[in-house]
C-alpha cells in the first residue's frame, strides 16, 4: 500500500505514538447518568485500539457539573470516576494505542434541564441553537472552572492518560471565550480573549506537572462575527507559548453544525487547509480532521506537510478495525455519511451506526 508517513511513530512531550492516526474525542452519551464508564464504552474504545489507531482521545469529559453537554457524558469529578477511567486507559494501552482524554465545559451550548444548573458563559448571550440565556461568569466563576480543569487533569494523569486535550473548539466554554461571536466582555477576559485558555494551561502545568497537552480549536467558526483563521493563527501561537504540545484543528460551532460534522457532499479533507494554516504559524504538531476516509489520503496530508496527525472518527465508528484492515488490503465497513452517529441531531439517546451493529 505504499504508506510511509502515516505509519511513522511520533514523539510528543515524551510519549511515542505508534502511528499518525488519531481517533478523536467523540460524544457518545454512553456513560452512566452519573458520568461513569460503562461496559459498552469500554468495548467501543478497546475495539478501536485493537483496530490499529495510534492514539485514542476519550471524551468529551465534563470537568464541571454545569458544563455537561448531554445527559450521559463521562465525568472526572471524583476518585471513583478516575478509577473507572483507569480501567479504560489500561485497556486502550494494552491493545496498542496511546490513551488520551479530552476535558471540556459546554458553556452556553447545553441546557440547564440537562445540567441541573444555570448555564454559564463569557457573556449573557444565548447560543442561537440552544436558545437559553446563560449567566455571565464573574471572577470567582472563572477561577472555579479553571480549577476544575486542573483537578480533572491531575486525576486523568494519575489514571494513566498519556495526553490531555483541552476542548477549545465548537463554541463550548473555552471556545466561547476565544471568540468575538460569544465574548463581549469589557474586562481583561474580553480584551485578551485567549487569557481564559492560557490560564487553564498554566494551572495544569503548575498542578499536574509534565504531561503532553493538546489544545483543540475551531480555526474558522463559519459564523458572522466569529473566529477566522487569521485570528486563530495568533491564538495558536499564544497556546504554544503557554505550553501546548499539540494543536488540534477543527471548525464550526453549533450555529455552523455542518462544519462541526461535515457531510460527505462537502468533500474529502474539507478542513485540511485550516490545519495547514495553523501548522505554518506554529512549531508544534498539528492534528487535522474532517471527512478523511482513507489511509492513502491521510498519508498524503502528512507527506505534503499539511498536518502531523490525522483524526479519523466516523470511519472508525463504522469499522473499528478500519486501520488494520486497510493495511492488510481487507474489505471494511465504509462510513456512508448517513449521520446516524450524530445522535443528538436526530433526537436519539446515544450513538449508533448501521454499519457497526456491535457498537
Amino acid at each position: 500500500m505504499g504508506l510511509n508517513k502515516v505509519l511513522e511513530p511520533l514523539n510528543i512531550g515524551g510519549i511515542t505514538l505508534p502511528n499518525r492516526i488519531v481517533f478523536p474525542a467523540f460524544q457518545t452519551n454512553l456513560a452512566t447518568p452519573e458520568g461513569f464508564v460503562t461496559g459498552r464504552l469500554l468495548r467501543m474504545y478497546r475495539n478501536i485500539a485493537e483496530g490499529g489507531s495510534g492514539m485514542i482521545i476519550t471524551g468529551c469529559i465534563a470537568v464541571s457539573d454545569d458544563g455537561a453537554p448531554a445527559t450521559n457524558v463521562m465525568r472526572i469529578k471524583s476518585e471513583e470516576h478516575a478509577a473507572r477511567l483507569k480501567e479504560l486507559f489500561t485497556a486502550i494501552r494494552k491493545n496498542g494505542a496511546v490513551p488520551a482524554v479530552q476535558l471540556m465545559h459546554a458553556g452556553r451550548q447545553t441546557l440547564s434541564a440537562i445540567t441541573g444548573h444555570p448555564l454559564v458563559a463569557p457573556s449573557a448571550i444565548p447560543c442561537p441553537v440552544m436558545k437559553e440565556t446563560p449567566v455571565e461568569l464573574d471572577g470567582n466563576g472563572i477561577e472555579r472552572i479553571q480549577d476544575d480543569f486542573a483537578k480533572a487533569a491531575i486525576r486523568a494523569k494519575k489514571a494513566g492518560a498519556g495526553l490531555i486535550e483541552l476542548h477549545g473548539a465548537f463554541g463550548y466554554l473555552i471556545g466561547g471565550f476565544l471568540s468575538p461571536y460569544s465574548n463581549k466582555r469589557r474586562d481583561r477576559y474580553g480584551k485578551d480573549k485567549a487569557l481564559f485558555f492560557t490560564e487553564i494551561i498554566e494551572k495544569i502545568r503548575e498542578k499536574a506537572g509534565d504531561i503532553p497537552l493538546s489544545c483543540r480549536i475551531s480555526a474558522d467558526e463559519f459564523v458572522d462575527g466569529g473566529l477566522t483563521v487569521s485570528e486563530t493563527k495568533r491564538i495558536a501561537q499564544r497556546l504554544e507559548e503557554a505550553g501546548a504540545d499539540v494543536i488540534s484543528v477543527a471548525a464550526g460551532t453549533y450555529a455552523s453544525m455542518a462544519h462541526m460534522a461535515p457531510p460527505a457532499d462537502m468533500g474529502e479533507g474539507v478542513h485540511v487547509h485550516l490545519a495547514k494554516a495553523i501548522k505554518d504559524a506554529t512549531g508544534v504538531p498539528v492534528i487535522c480532521v474532517g471527512n478523511i476516509w482513507s489511509l492513502e489520503y491521510a498519508d498524503r496530508v502528512i507527506m505534503e506537510n499539511k498536518a502531523d496527525l490525522v483524526a479519523i472518527c466516523r470511519q472508525q465508528i463504522a469499522d473499528p478495525r478500519f486501520v488494520k484492515k486497510s493495511l492488510n488490503n481487507q474489505p471494511f465497513n465504509k462510513c456512508t455519511g448517513c449521520g446516524t452517529c450524530i445522535y443528538f441531531l436526530r433526537g436519539a439517546n446515544s450513538v449508533s451506526c448501521p454499519q457497526n451493529p456491535e457498537l
